[in-house]
């Protein structure tokens, strides 16, 4: 099992997140998330969110060895042929060391009325957001197949109900083949676990605690798998774990048995330096 860790970087400087990186890097952390939102608050007086493509293009300069990605992109946030150009760009300025995580965005109105959702984000900057989470998840549908046809084609065509591309060009291709990983996050409900089951490369699971949660999760996976020609093996499965070091440990020892292949850590805020110091040189 792999160990990455998740940085929310609202309220964070550069040089704050800088150096959480090099010293996630120097103790032997496979991998560096970050956020991709566009405000930290819809309050002006409140704190600051660095975006998250420049950030980790940065941070793929300061790093040599930490893969790199998102949790997650949201696809109503970009056009998808620009995201797959920025992707290409970002695993060669890496050197192959992108995880591309997406996601079909936010919630919707009534959630965020109840400090659940994050719609405030998409009018503030002019964003459509499509308020029915169907349509969301059909967009993430349409934008991978975009994406990965112009990783992959040398020239890109593709009409859908919601993008389109005509010979699009996307050179150089990306250091890792065919693609970067793409770890697509969802609580795995009918319609997001077939979008997963159709292009994943991992599944970022939310909202889950417990081991049996997991086993379920994995049990809908496979059948999803299944309808559409795959091994489950096939995708790889990641969960988010938040508590000292301790509690995580205890927690990841029950996963791993599991067969989880990614724990991502999110340490408490300005704990961070502390919290990989007790991880050791070697993680867990």
């Amino acid at each position: 099992m792999k160990i990455g860790i998740h940085l929310n970087q609202d309220g964070m400087s550069y040089r704050e997140l800088r150096k959480v990186a090099l010293e996630a890097e120097n103790f032997g952390l496979d991998s560096y998330w970050v956020l991709d939102h566009l405000h930290a608050s819809p309050r002006p007086d409140e704190r600051q969110m660095l975006e998250c493509w420049t950030l980790l293009s940065a941070l793929a300069v300061e790093t040599t060895k930490i893969r790199l990605g998102a949790l997650v992109l949201n696809i109503n946030n970009r056009n998808p042929s620009l995201t797959a150009k920025m992707a290409t760009t970002l695993d060669q300025i890496s050197d192959g060391r992108l995880e591309f995580g997406v996601g079909a965005g936010g919630t919707n109105r009534a959630q965020h009325q109840k400090n659940l959702g994050y719609e405030y984000e998409f009018d503030a900057y002019d964003i459509p957001f499509p308020t029915r989470p169907s349509v969301r998840i059909e967009k993430l549908d349409e934008g991978l197949e975009v994406m990965k046809r112009m990783w992959t084609q040398e020239a890109a065509t593709y009409e859908g109900r919601h993008y389109s591309i005509k010979d699009a060009i996307c050179l150089p291709k990306p250091v890792q083949r065919p693609h970067p990983p793409i770890w697509i996050g969802g609580k795995g409900g009918s319609k997001i676990i077939r979008v997963i089951a159709k292009h994943a490369d991992g599944w970022n699971i939310s909202g889950i605690s417990s081991v049996e949660e997991y086993r379920e999760k994995r049990e809908i996976l496979e059948k999803a798998c299944m309808d559409v020609g795959r091994e489950v093996d096939d995708v790889m499965t990641s969960v988010a774990f938040r508590g000292s070091v301790a509690e995580c440990r205890g927690k990841l020892e029950d996963f791993e048995d599991e067969g989880l292949d990614l724990a991502i850590l999110r340490p408490p805020r300005g704990e961070e330096t502390e919290y990989l110091s007790q991880l050791g040189p070697t993680g867990f």
